[in-house]
């Protein structure tokens, strides 16, 4: 019986130191804790110092990039503005110009081969014209002209014989002239290329 209450006696002994130890050792932890808290704190405000510049130092500086910012932002603005209004002209393109183009492409067929029928009319009424202008050259080399002003001049003239010599050659001509026989050139006719609004077109 002594025995065991020596025993409980020495247990309970045993317990409370055992508790002393460990109320130490936590003591022991949370002071550590702390300590490892404050500095990490004071870490963390040495490497804030070293990036937050003081403002007053450098105050120019900062003012210039924030107004550089400012600026870029608002090209940037700016540009997006202008896709978007790239974007909506081209869909207005796409959907409302390019068919009215081709219609018009479509109308302007018609007349580019209105414009080549005229360039070709043209071309036919120069050669008419040259052909002629050459029929003309060669009559007057072939009949002579001689006006008749000039004929009143010798009229007029007081030597019968020189007048006589050049109204003979007058008349001489003048007799050629009626045995050349007249051919008339073969011209075109404008109804051929413009005809009526009843008929149809060239």
């Amino acid at each position: 019986m002594a025995a065991a209450e020596g025993r409980s006696g020495g247990d309970s002994g045993h317990v409370s130191q055992s508790h002393s130890n460990a109320s130490g050792l936590g003591g022991q932890e949370d002071e550590e804790g702390d300590a490892l808290d404050a500095s990490l704190r004071a870490t963390a405000a040495a490497y804030s110092a070293y990036l937050l510049v003081e403002r007053s130092a450098f105050s120019e500086q900062v003012e210039s990039l924030e107004k550089s910012l400012e600026e870029l932002l608002t090209r940037v603005d700016e540009f997006v503005g202008m896709l978007d209004m790239i974007r909506s002209d081209s869909s207005q393109v796409v959907n409302e110009s390019l068919p009215e183009i081709y219609t018009k492409a479509v109308e302007m067929r018609q007349i580019y081969r209105r414009i080549d029928k005229l360039e070709a009319f043209v071309k036919m009424i120069a050669n008419h014209v040259a052909g002629m202008e050459e029929r003309v050259v060669k009559a007057e080399t072939d009949l002579g002209a001689f006006p008749s002003t000039f004929k009143k001049i010798l009229h007029t003239i007081s030597m019968p014989s020189f007048r006589n010599v050049i109204l003979s050659d007058l008349q001489k001509s003048s007799s050629s002239r009626q045995q050349t026989a007249y051919e008339p050139p073969v011209l075109f006719k404008t109804e051929d290329y413009f005809p009526c609004p009843n008929e149809a077109p060239y």
